[in-house]
């Protein structure tokens, strides 16, 4: 598969506090990255975080914003040894999710896939992806069976690394499914950074609306506007996270990014963001 990972990169909320890690080569054009964090087998006292309900605590909140990925999320904890591991879909709405969930007793990993390529592994169609939370084996009935035990079993990063990595290439060994005139269309829609019109889809794919709806339904689980409007806000973000404060200009990115006036960016954004951009710059540390 032509490699789009080169041309899009997208980042989260607040990518200084993120713990990724981007996989082996031949797994880039699939794999934006993987993440987690890994607790000791047997947590000190130091190590376990223990909430006092009368003291007032209030976990710390951290946003999650649409990246047009998907993640497998697997999460074990220390001290019962009970494992847990969701899938969730593509999402089009921020969420806030505890940052300090389990803190010191739980270890978590997630294999973040990139929209295009979650078809290349999973066993069915992903009509259903859309701001989905659900058991792992609804689309991948082999994953606990055999990758579970060996993340269990690991002891490092590295290690759950190394094993979610040789799983995936059993995976793709399989022979996934996949369409390559709609894959033509991804191309176009990536290279131009989501601004673009269904006729630009139709003639870069030779396929009809209708067709290009179908495919962007089952492979990815959300239209090929949505998709779209995504990843233009997906590059908007990071272009605005990326540049230093004094070169910042949102009249720049109003006219780039195909927006029609301030209000209308600025409405765009905080759709996906939960935020108004200055808002998510500040919450983002920029």
């Amino acid at each position: 598969m032509f490699n789009l990972a080169p041309l899009y990169f997208p980042i989260t909320a607040n990518p200084a506090q993120t713990s990724e890690f981007l996989p082996s080569q031949a797994l880039q054009p699939y794999i934006r990255c993987f993440w987690g964090s890994v607790t000791p087998r047997i947590p000190t006292e130091a190590s376990v975080h223990v909430v006092d309900k009368a003291s007032g605590y209030e976990p710390r909140m951290e946003t999650i914003i649409p990246d047009t990925c998907m993640d497998i999320i697997w999460n074990l904890n220390e001290l019962t040894g009970l494992t847990t591991t969701v899938f969730s879909g593509i999402n089009d709405a921020p969420f806030e999710v505890p940052s300090d969930r389990g803190e010191g007793m739980i270890s978590t990993f997630g294999i973040r896939f990139h929209f295009w390529a979650v078809h290349f592994f999973a066993d069915d169609h992903l009509r259903d992806v859309l701001n989905a939370f659900v058991d792992v084996d609804q689309y991948f009935c082999t994953f606990k069976k055999e990758l579970g035990f060996l993340l269990e079993q690991a002891n490092s990063m590295n290690e759950r690394i190394a094993a979610a990595e040789a799983y995936l290439f059993q995976r793709l060994e399989r022979g996934g499914r996949t369409n390559d005139r709609m894959m033509n269309a991804i191309y176009t829609l990536i290279k131009q950074k989501g601004v673009v019109t269904a006729e630009d889809l139709e003639t870069s794919s030779n396929l009809s609306r209708r067709q290009l709806e179908r495919l962007f339904q089952e492979y990815i689980g959300v239209s090929p506007k949505k998709t779209a409007d995504l990843v233009r806000f997906q590059n908007v973000w990071r272009e605005m996270y990326q540049l230093p404060v004094q070169t910042k200009n949102m009249q720049d990115l109003i006219f780039t990014y195909g927006f029609s006036h301030q209000p209308h960016f600025i409405n765009s954004f905080k759709k996906y963001a939960g935020r108004t951009p200055l808002e998510a710059l500040v919450y983002a540390g920029r």
